[in-house]
């Protein structure tokens, strides 16, 4: 029997792992969708590169990387997670949080050769967190919600990731022009590269839940618990 809407979020809401789950999610498409829209500003405004360089450089960094990420992100809270489920997301935590120390490299490396090659770490690491957070919400749902967790795990991603990273940057560019000139983007996507430690820190408290929540999942649905 399908579960109602209102049922869904009363259900997720009640589990904290997923709560933080979706907090740290939010907050890394945030970032990830931050450098999506205006690295290729940046590249032009910083280090004068040509539309077509950007395009061809960008979509091989954001089509290799990222997807290795995710691969890799996915694998790696499989094998950890299946001894300690509290792993499968906090290795998104370690990924994120590794990552964002090259932030630095990414906008302020003198040349655009360097920032590119620093911007592939946080690329890969940075999408750690897709496949895993959706895995553990389709485990953190009954068979009867898992459609609707995902669409609305799917939702509050795009509200924050999508709808608020790359407004928040262009206004905070705006505000900070004055001051810094063209290099105010520079600073802008950095001041916001901090939202990847906060995002990190969801994700950590997430697995500290999360066992138990699986848990009591194991149990309503009469199976035995998870380790």
């Amino acid at each position: 029997q399908k579960a109602s809407l209102s049922a869904v979020i009363r259900h997720l809401a009640s589990m904290p792992s997923f709560v933080h789950l979706a907090i740290g999610g939010s907050l890394a498409a945030f970032v990830g969708y931050a450098i999506l829209s205006w690295m290729p500003s940046f590249l032009m405004r910083t280090h004068d590169m040509s539309t077509g360089d950007i395009g061809v450089t960008l979509g091989l960094i954001m089509g290799i990387a990222g997807g290795i990420g995710i691969m890799a992100g996915g694998r790696l809270a499989d094998l950890l997670g299946k001894d300690d489920a509290r792993w499968y997301l906090w290795i998104v935590a370690i990924a994120i949080s590794v990552a964002f120390p090259f932030y630095f490299g990414v906008y302020f490396w003198p040349n655009a050769g360097g920032a590119l090659w620093f911007l592939v770490i946080p690329v890969a690491l940075g999408n750690f967190y897709q496949a895993t957070t959706f895995a553990q919400t389709q485990s953190l749902a009954p068979v009867e919600m898992r459609a609707t967790a995902a669409a609305i795990l799917l939702f509050i991603l795009n509200v924050v990731g999508l709808g608020l990273g790359p407004q928040a940057v262009g206004i905070v560019s705006d505000l900070l022009r004055p001051r810094f000139g063209e290099d105010s983007l520079r600073y802008s996507l950095m001041i916001f590269s901090v939202v990847a430690v906060w995002s990190a820190y969801h994700y950590y408290r997430a697995g500290k839940f999360l066992p138990a929540d699986l848990a009591r999942m194991s149990e309503d649905a009469g199976a035995a618990p998870p380790r």
